[in-house]
């Protein structure tokens, strides 16, 4: 893909040095035992580096909607992988109930989030962010 208007380097970097510090954070919490939190924190860096690109491009992301976003950076003319779909549909699964306490019938979030929640979505955050950074070399090549 070409990009049709000049790329907005700076405001990539901007977002997407936010996005790897929330991985960071996510990787501390999980390390923690923090698993709810770690899960949600893997999210919010899988949207700003998501924003990232978007903004990058040019394009104005709006929202918080992981499924979304990954969906405008499509249609901006990214091609899109379908590990990258598949990580965006289990991240943001925890955008709500990772966080609020009446999320679940009974019992606060950080009792329904376990290590291997941790794992999962520290992997899948690391599949966007991966796909986000080979997609901007490639724009900028």
């Amino acid at each position: 893909m070409t990009a049709e208007v000049p790329l907005d380097e700076e405001e990539f970097r901007r977002w997407r040095t936010d996005a790897g510090r929330a991985l960071q954070s996510a990787r501390h919490q999980a390390d923690g035992g923090f698993h709810n939190w770690a899960c949600f924190t893997a999210e919010q860096a899988a949207q700003l580096a998501v924003k990232a690109i978007l903004h990058g491009l040019g394009r104005a992301p709006w929202g918080h909607d992981l499924v979304g976003l990954v969906q405008s950076a499509a249609d901006g003319g990214l091609s899109v992988p379908g590990d990258v779909n598949e990580a965006s549909l289990r991240l943001a699964r925890h955008y709500i109930p990772a966080r609020y306490p009446d999320a679940h019938a009974s019992g606060p979030a950080g009792t329904r989030y376990g290590a291997a929640d941790a794992r999962e979505a520290l992997a899948d955050a690391g599949t966007i962010l991966r796909f986000v950074d080979s997609s901007w070399a490639a724009l900028r090549d």
